[in-house]
């Protein structure tokens, strides 16, 4: 135990021996003890007096800070107090970190004192104040257990009263409080990141700690930037923050030992102090003339340039390209948009987290690249439209391979462009489509050029035999984009859907090649299944996603006894949002694809028993099995055996739990 938690004991004795508290003032619950204390003997009218609750959780157990972390939940006072006796805000000391497996929390491991400030009116002297306050609290070890009690003082109002045994508790605590002073900075929100810009009052190795949940990835390190104005902390953005929804953040500045509030307003680049909207604007050109050479882009261009050697580009077909770049670049915008104004947590390339898209791109990549290599036959219609995408002049086919090259290069983010990307998913709409402009101005700039002066493919090697070559050089960055989408497939959809999405991908490669034949019934009829063969997957992908998105049930007590008496097999998972263990095994062991895929099978349910809130069904459920707290895993084999599992899951014990299930049930 550290220092100050034995200090905060050994007042806590000296408190115990002097007999200041009533009996009704602490109260003891599994693994921890709960007391209501007062600085003075009494309070005193017209001025600030000070009450605390004290947490003293058993050893290795520990309780939280305003914000948990990752899991976890703070204590929660509400008081009951006279008319003319008002409280205000728990001051809270500096936590510390708590690391659990890869998450991490903030708390205190050992006593801790909460304190309150009273306000007493001056026409209260000379009467005995009966104080109230309902006290919940969540003590956790590798398990939690939530707890609640009422506690109560009665302290008389005078005009000088004397310090109590408790008061070097209270200065104790008042040494380890955050500095009344608040620090102000800027911070700036990317798709991945917030960039925090401050001063630090000190030279130190500062960390922040958000007041707000669902801010930062509390386990990820804070990267730091000295500059000559302060310092830039640069945080991993959790999965849940809102980009649109808060303008200032709160956060604790710390090093372990001292502390200060800071208040941080968003920086939307539109104020003259910060920087300009045009330099912005002229990241974003620079960043769009570099995505051009990204090696999804490059082999569609390429094709593209060379052709203008041997054919020009001429009347309104030269302004196509540029303007369906334009175009889908203020599509994005103004789709990012609608989906920021309806809640969703989007960025650049969001597409690209939508496995069908990405299966989409993926079969479309492999058609250019047979097409690059004469596989494709040329008089299919099919063919003929892939071929317009990269080496037609109609203004249609300029317009469109302006649309595929955008939507292929959305993916990457170029140098000069993160900043002005970051500042356009912040801001808003105005100045989010100016940024979206200057990046498509940017991106159909280079080929523009060449539609638009021809003299200019004079710089363009000469053709001749080296093209033929060069065209199938191309065929490689192609199926290397492949490549990585399946990768990044994989990631959305597992294992299994990768392997289904490469066969398809196999298959779809040999109908195009079978469509070479000089038959015209196995060629056509060769092309139909290569469609339908895409189509068809396509439209399972979408299905899948969806009906995979979560295999869990709520559970209920009759849910749970009607499946057990159909000789269902069945995994019950009571856990609640501020369980450590529940949190980890949720996401190291239950979310494995396997087991996942044995959800799925008829005869195998998961019920899941949110904890979160008070529910009297789930805690008789809990005493069923000797529980206090949570988590709590059961496994039944219809109503013939059922296993309580152990709080430390594993992906394979579960697997083993549920087949024995299986093999129990059957005939």
């Amino acid at each position: 135990m550290n220092k100050l938690g034995i200090s905060l004991l050994a007042c806590l004795w000296l408190a115990l021996q002097s007999g200041a508290a009533v009996a009704d003032s602490s109260a003891t619950g599994p693994h921890i003890r709960v007391q209501l204390l007062s600085e003075q003997s009494g309070l005193q009218a017209g001025r600030e007096n000070w009450l605390g609750v004290l947490f003293s959780p058993d050893p290795h157990w520990h309780t939280y800070w305003q914000n948990p972390g990752d899991s976890g939940e703070p204590p929660s006072l509400q008081w009951t107090l006279p008319d003319g006796v008002s409280a205000g805000h728990i001051q809270w000391p500096l936590p510390g970190k708590i690391p659990v497996a890869h998450l991490v929390n903030y708390g205190y491991e050992g006593a801790n004192l909460l304190m309150v400030p009273i306000s007493v009116a001056e026409d209260l002297v000379g009467l005995q104040l009966d104080l109230q306050v309902s006290v919940s609290w969540l003590v956790c070890r590798e398990d939690c257990i939530p707890g609640w009690a009422d506690l109560s003082l009665s302290l008389p109002v005078t005009d000088h009263p004397e310090p109590g045994p408790q008061a070097e508790l209270f200065q104790q605590t008042r040494a380890r409080l955050p500095v009344e002073l608040q620090l102000s900075g800027l911070h700036e929100v990317t798709e991945q990141h917030i960039s925090l810009a401050f001063t630090p009052p000190v030279s130190g190795n500062w960390q922040v700690l958000p007041l707000q949940a669902g801010v930062i990835q509390h386990n990820q390190p804070q990267q730091r930037v000295e500059t000559a104005t302060g310092l830039t902390l640069l945080l991993a953005k959790s999965d849940y923050f809102e980009t649109h929804a808060e303008t200032a953040l709160d956060f604790l500045v710390t090093n372990g030992e001292q502390g200060w509030y800071l208040r941080s307003e968003l920086n939307s680049g539109l104020n003259a102090a910060q920087t300009p909207l045009w330099l912005y604007g002229l990241m974003a050109l620079l960043g769009g003339i570099i995505l051009n050479v990204m090696p999804c882009v490059l082999p569609v261009l390429s094709l593209k340039a060379m052709s203008l050697r041997t054919q020009g580009t001429t009347g309104a077909a030269k302004w196509a390209y540029p303007l369906g770049v334009i175009l889908s670049f203020l599509a994005f915008a103004l789709l990012i948009e609608i989906l920021k104004q309806s809640g969703q947590m989007v960025g650049w390339g969001f597409h690209m987290q939508e496995p069908v898209v990405i299966a989409f791109l993926a079969y479309l990549f492999v058609f250019i690249a047979l097409m690059l290599m004469d596989v494709a036959p040329s008089g299919a219609r099919l063919a003929g439209m892939g071929q317009s995408l990269t080496q037609g002049h109609s203004f249609v086919s300029q317009f469109f391979t302006g649309v595929l090259a955008v939507l292929v290069a959305s993916p990457c983010t170029a140098p000069f462009m993160a900043a002005a990307l970051g500042v356009a998913l912040v801001s808003g709409l105005s100045a989010s489509l100016w940024i979206f402009f200057c990046l498509g101005v940017g991106f159909a700039l280079p080929l523009t050029l060449l539609f638009i002066f021809p003299t200019l493919t004079r710089v363009l090697p000469t053709p001749g035999a080296w093209m033929q070559t060069f065209r199938q050089f191309l065929v490689f960055p192609m199926l290397a984009t492949v490549v990585w989408l399946v990768w990044v497939f994989a990631g959305l959809s597992g294992n299994a859907a990768q392997a289904m999405l490469l066969a398809g991908l196999l298959l779809f490669a040999l109908f195009i090649w079978l469509g070479r034949s000089q038959s015209t019934l196995l060629s056509t009829g060769a092309l139909v299944m290569a469609l339908v063969l895409m189509v068809w997957q396509l439209w399972l992908v979408a299905v899948s996603d969806t009906a995979s998105a979560d295999v869990r049930s709520a559970f209920s007590r009759q849910t749970l006894d009607q499946l057990r008496s159909e000789n269902k097999v069945v995994l019950v998972n009571m856990t609640a949002d501020w369980c450590i263990t529940c949190k980890v095994n949720e996401q190291v062991a239950l979310t494995d694809e396997a087991l996942l895929t044995l959800f799925e099978q008829p005869n195998v349910h998961y019920l899941v028993g949110d904890w979160t809130n008070k529910n009297a069904e789930i805690l008789t459920f809990l005493q069923q099995y000797q529980r206090s707290g949570v988590p709590l895993y059961v496994v039944y084999a219809g109503q013939r055996s059922e296993q309580v599992l152990p709080q430390i899951l594993t992906t394979q014990l579960v697997i083993d739990a549920i087949q024995n299930a299986r093999e129990e049930l059957q005939p």
